[in-house]
């Protein structure tokens, strides 16, 4: 009987029981066929209650991916181990009466988690209902005021409807309900929204990835606010507390709260909030951040909202009169005219603050932009003590992540060649870390982004040039966790690929509907625009397009808008390839490449090749047929295009057409997808003739590869590292020492110089299995021995 034996380690302090666990499971070539084949041991051998499901299949049939829902006890700080059991010899894992159970309704669907039973609307101004725990009902149900509103810069409030509602996922363990609806006022919609409310067996606590979409056709909206607002069923005599901390993890004491006092928390800056409290009345300006919950509560009953990463997508406000909990998830701020600008008394982790940009003014949405929130519902009896409501609240910021050894992911090539984490290899180890950094952006849009930060001529921060995440560089957070086991990294990695999915990629468009699905420009200013006056859109590019992250995280979480995400960027990819070039390209037309009469070379391989690799990538995890005919015209664009000994020429100066080898990265790893899927004999030649070329003449003097084939540019470029993944296949498929060369001179330069970014790492994993069965990674291997201890004192 197989096992597998993954890690669960508590991050946050906080004891866990009955804890949903959702995880990832990778499996090779066929390991596995029945998800019900699957079962779940402690450390002590006995059951825990488990749900597996397929989410990706080998050509073979059997799972590649399955996804694995467990409930778990752990108690704070612990680290313990499970394992897992899985075969056709296993037994399934023994059926017993979950109190998950979802009813359907004609106007709304009931769910019954065993703590809860919650009723949501098909359709209407409210989405929650109701929500009770045996005879104690925490909404109003006589309200009629909608959950969701939002207000334009004139102050107009559009008010949220449910369009509709269906159960995505069920389980025993696990259940969700995908709703969606707009904000609309007298007929007119503003924005959309999509709601993914998650239920778990026997947990009266609800988790809801809330997305607002700008999927209509005015070319932006100005949003001065943005509010979800539950109506209570408390009360005069309710009570408030507030996350925010008034010393070491010291919070402030409950407060009344009514229509004529009501309670405010909020976050208007990275380390800055506020609370407020009309009576008596008082406001307290904090220089920390707070924690992101709020609690109300009678006699009785407590509910208790939070948000993840509260302060880093600010503006935020929390809010309270007793009668209502809400949370602003767009906050106007400009009210707060009175904070103060000359703090003094700064403590020395305070010196050389720099705010983010201010969020004081109307939130400007371009057409098709969205943003996700991840916000949690907690009903139960109300806690006196505000330490464990912030415990509650830290459990739902550092959710449990379940530490599959890495050994298992190169295993199983799930990742394709992978390198997993060598402890005996800890020098490099150390600074594969080191090389490993979070996006810097901070705020609503700039959360999960590389951004760069200017004062503009009156002083205000503004955001300038964005990565807009290029190059795939959440795969590499998400890789680099894998490998290290770093929470962080998964926390940090999942806030980018929020931001990918939402911010930078394009949900609609009037004028260019052939951008839908494509991720904006690398180097956008703003994230959305061609230049600092934000007037011109900068719009996606097939040279600048990438989706493999999106997939591994929906096969690590789960997450199902991951991967409609990226079948919306391979869509994107197949309509908006150059397919015409092929019409011009033509083989006389390659020969008179640098002839004078030739003067136009519009041809650029990296549209072509990040374009196929895009399709490549879905392709692998989800062979959908629409995408072959597409992959094989590009073929046969490159097969035009690639010369006699292998080189694809691009334009480089006013009359030089030459090679350039960070582009053609996209090329061969396209090839490579292509070949993987096809067995296309056609595109491996076409790969190994690529990979040969530049291993014989792309390099510099050095041996390194030059960034462009032209003498001023004749000089290694860390961007090369992209053909990485590529020379380990044509190194696999024909033991070239030459590409082995070229590609280990280009590793070991990257490393021992420092060169390495955040997205090259995934390109560095790819390789590191060749050169460790060469050898040629033992120059990082700690070989010293520890001296012998002699017993001294």
């Amino acid at each position: 009987m197989p096992k597998l034996t993954a890690k669960l380690r508590e991050p946050a302090g906080v004891s866990r029981r009955r804890s949903p666990l959702t995880a990832g499971l990778p499996f090779a070539p066929g390991e596995l066929r029945d998800p019900q084949r699957l079962v779940v041991r402690d450390a002590e051998g006995r059951l825990l209650p488990s749900s597996a499901e397929t989410r990706a299949t080998w050509p073979d049939g059997s799972i590649r991916w399955a996804l694995l829902d467990a409930q778990v006890d752990v108690d704070a700080m612990d680290e313990s181990e499970l394992c897992i059991d899985y075969g056709h010899d296993v037994q399934p894992f023994p059926p017993s009466k979950s109190p998950l159970v979802a009813t359907q309704r004609p106007d709304a669907i009931d769910v019954a988690t065993g703590a809860l039973l919650a009723r949501v609307a098909r359709s209407g101004p409210r989405l929650f209902i109701s929500v009770s725990s045996e005879r104690d009902e925490y909404l109003d149900l006589s309200s009629g005021a909608s959950d969701l509103i939002a207000w334009d810069a004139e102050g107009n409030s559009f008010d949220g409807c449910v369009d509709e509602l269906d159960v995505e996922e069920e389980n025993p363990l696990r259940l969700v309900l995908r709703a969606q609806g707009g904000f609309d006022r007298e007929g007119q919609r503003i924005l959309s929204w999509i709601a993914r409310i998650c239920f778990f067996a026997h947990s009266a606590t609800l988790r809801t990835y809330l997305t607002i979409v700008h999927d209509q056709d005015h070319p932006e909206v100005h949003l001065q606010r943005m509010t979800l607002a539950l109506p209570l069923s408390f009360g005069e005599d309710a009570q408030a507390t507030a996350g925010s901390p008034s010393g070491l993890w010291q919070f402030d004491e409950a407060v009344g709260v009514h229509r004529d006092a009501p309670l405010q928390m909020t976050q208007w800056n990275v380390e800055r909030h506020r609370v407020t409290h009309s009576s008596p009345e008082i406001t307290i300006d904090r220089r920390s951040n707070c924690t992101g919950w709020l609690q109300v509560a009678d006699a009785d009953r407590a509910v208790t909202l939070k948000v993840r990463r509260p302060w880093q997508s600010f503006p935020k406000r929390w809010w309270t009169n007793g009668r209502q909990i809400g949370l602003d998830l767009y906050a106007d701020v400009s009210p707060l005219a009175d904070t103060p600008d000359d703090e003094g008394g700064r403590r020395y982790t305070e010196i050389g603050y720099e705010p983010h940009p201010a969020h004081d003014e109307p939130l400007r949405m371009p057409q098709g932009m969205a943003r996700t929130h991840e916000l949690f519902l907690h009903f139960g009896a109300p806690d006196t003590s505000s330490v464990r409501v912030d415990q509650w609240g830290l459990s739902q910021e550092m959710p449990l992540l379940l530490q599959v050894p890495s050994q298992r992911f190169a295993d199983t090539g799930v990742f394709g060649t992978f390198q997993p984490f060598r402890e005996s290899l800890w020098p490099l180890e150390l600074s594969l870390r080191r090389f490993c950094s979070s996006p810097n952006g901070r705020g609503f849009v700039n959360d999960g982004d590389v951004v760069q930060i200017e004062r503009d001529p009156d002083g205000r921060q503004r955001t300038r040039t964005t990565e807009n995440l290029a190059y795939d560089l959440p795969r590499s957070m998400l890789r680099q966790y894998v490998r290290s086991g770093d929470q962080r990294l998964m926390w940090e990695g999942e806030a980018a690929i929020m931001h990918l999915m939402d911010v930078d990629t394009c949900h609609h468009q009037t004028e260019h509907p052939e951008w839908i699905g494509g991720p904006y420009f690398e180097w956008s200013q703003n994230h959305h625009y061609s230049d600092t006056d934000e007037e011109k859109l900068s719009g996606p590019r097939t040279s600048h397009t990438w989706l493999g992250s999106l997939l591994d995280f929906y096969f690590l979480t789960g997450y199902q808008r991951a991967r409609e995400i990226a079948e919306l960027c391979a869509d994107y990819c197949r309509r908006a390839a150059p397919y015409e070039w092929s019409e011009t390209l033509t083989e006389s037309r390659r020969q008179a490449v640098l002839d004078a009469e030739t003067e136009q070379w519009p041809y650029s391989t990296r549209r072509v090749g990040w374009a196929l690799t895009a399709m490549g990538t879905y392709y692998e995890a989800f062979p959908e047929e629409r995408f072959l005919p597409a992959m094989e015209s590009l073929i046969e664009l490159l097969e035009s295009w690639q010369d006699e000994v292998g080189r694809w020429r691009d334009q480089i100066g006013s009359h030089n057409r030459g090679s350039t080898p960070f582009m053609l990265s996209s090329v061969l790893q396209g090839l490579q997808l292509f070949h993987a899927a096809t067995g296309e004999e056609r595109a491996r030649r076409m790969l190994i003739d690529g990979a040969r070329y530049l291993a014989r003449h792309g390099r510099t003097v050095e041996g390194i590869f030059y960034y462009k084939e032209s003498p001023i540019s004749d000089n290694p470029h860390s961007s090369t590292v992209m053909l990485l993944p590529a020379l380990a296949h044509v190194i696999e498929m024909t033991k070239d020492r030459q590409v082995l060369d070229a590609g280990y001179r280009l590793f070991r330069w990257l490393i021992d110089t420092g060169g390495v970014s955040t997205y090259m790492l995934k390109d560095l994993f790819a390789f590191m299995p060749v050169l460790e069965k060469e050898g040629l990674l033992d120059r990082w291997r700690d070989t010293e021995p520890l001296p012998h201890d002699d017993g001294a004192e």
